[in-house]
């Protein structure tokens, strides 16, 4: 009986500082509620490190942006609108670097960070241009695709707050 009670102690110590983990990490990023949130919601979480955080942080971007992607494609077959095509057609090509540079970020976490980072920043600047592109004299208008950019970009944020954590 004594051994099953401090294995549960021992249990609940691992669970309650790894959460502590989620906890402290998303405190120092821009977005911390979404971290929180995102983190929270995948079991991986649980036992991972700041790096293994990380990477699950930039999945999660990745998913996104493959969705975003997919989107982006699926208005630009149906668009004959000119204008909102070249938008798209941009767009397109910005999400198509993004969902190659996510993963040779993924894979650079804890081997060069630097690098990792340097990946994140470059889909940030792909997602920033796709979202600008509409924005743009003298065809300015709105975005069909703000919420979704912008969710790529948060995502992206926060795995280089991670990341700068890591040094």
């Amino acid at each position: 009986m004594t051994r099953i009670v401090l294995l549960f102690v021992l249990l609940s110590l691992n669970y309650h500082s790894h959460a502590d983990l989620i906890a402290d990490t998303c405190k120092k990023s821009e977005y911390p509620d979404l971290c929180n949130s995102t983190l929270r919601s995948d079991p991986r979480s649980a036992k991972a490190d700041a790096k293994g955080l990380t990477r699950i942080m930039l999945e999660v971007a990745l998913t996104k942006a493959s969705t975003t992607f997919n989107q982006v494609k699926n208005l630009l077959s149906k668009t004959t609108e000119p204008v909102l095509k070249r938008c798209l057609a941009i767009c397109a090509d910005m999400y198509d670097s993004i969902v190659e540079e996510i993963p040779k970020a993924i894979q650079n976490v804890g081997l060069d960070n630097n690098e990792a980072n340097h990946q994140a920043d470059l889909a940030l600047t792909d997602v920033d241009t796709c979202e600008s592109i509409f924005s743009e004299e003298p065809n300015k208008r709105k975005s069909p695709l703000t919420a979704n950019n912008n969710a790529v970009r948060h995502l992206v944020a926060i795995a280089e707050d991670i990341l700068v954590s890591l040094g």
